[in-house]
């Protein structure tokens, strides 16, 4: 009897025991339901203030690089001397035939270094050839008849343009100065070649002597 009563007791101790054991367990349960639940909790939540603030830092600091990295446009500043400058006056090419001016006024020659273009009074500005009308000798009148039909001879060769050329000879008697062109070269620069005018110097000198 002695026996079977202890047998009970230790029965009743390990029931009495079991729900201990129980909630043990269960408590242990609630700590890792609560862990996982943090972590849960970590990887869902948006970031705190602290990355707000770092992400707002980040960015300004990639606006200020990229206005950096923007090259600033050079504005060229043109100097005096590279300004454009005004084109001078260029009257029509001419190729028809020209004359010695008696009747004829629109297209003809007055003297070595005097013409009439378009019925325009123009001078070379670049020669000075030997006086006609006013010559001081007869020899130089003669060399300016031969400069005279000698420019004839070359303005008959076509190709003719003129380009007003202000400051070189100045206007004389009524005739603007130009250099007369014919294929891009001055028909003065080739009077002087053949010995039948001058370099214009700034005043008419004399071919006698």
């Amino acid at each position: 009897m002695a026996k079977t009563a202890n047998r009970r007791k230790k029965r009743m101790g390990a029931k009495r025991a079991s729900p201990a054991k129980r909630g043990g367990m269960a408590h242990w349960y609630l700590i890792g339901a609560a862990v996982v639940g943090g972590i849960l909790y970590m990887d869902n939540a948006g970031p705190g203030p602290e990355a707000a603030i770092s992400a707002i830092r980040t960015a300004s600091i990639d606006r200020k690089e990229r206005k950096a990295a923007v090259p600033t446009p050079k504005v060229a500043v043109v100097g005096k001397a590279e300004q454009a400058m005004p084109a001078a006056e260029k009257l029509p090419p001419f190729s028809g035939k020209w004359f010695i001016c008696t009747t004829q006024t629109d297209y003809c020659v007055v003297d070595g270094n005097t013409l009439l273009y378009a019925g325009r009074k123009v001078r070379l500005a670049d020669i000075d050839t030997p006086a006609i009308t006013g010559a001081r000798c007869d020899s130089e009148r003669s060399r300016g008849g031969d400069a005279k039909l000698r420019l004839r001879e070359i303005l008959n060769e076509g190709d003719v343009t003129l380009v007003e050329a202000k400051g070189k000879a100045g206007e004389r008697a009524g005739a603007t100065p130009h250099l007369v062109l014919r294929g891009g070269q001055s028909i003065g620069g080739r009077l002087v070649r053949e010995g039948l005018a001058r370099p214009w110097s700034g005043r008419h000198q004399s071919w006698c002597g």
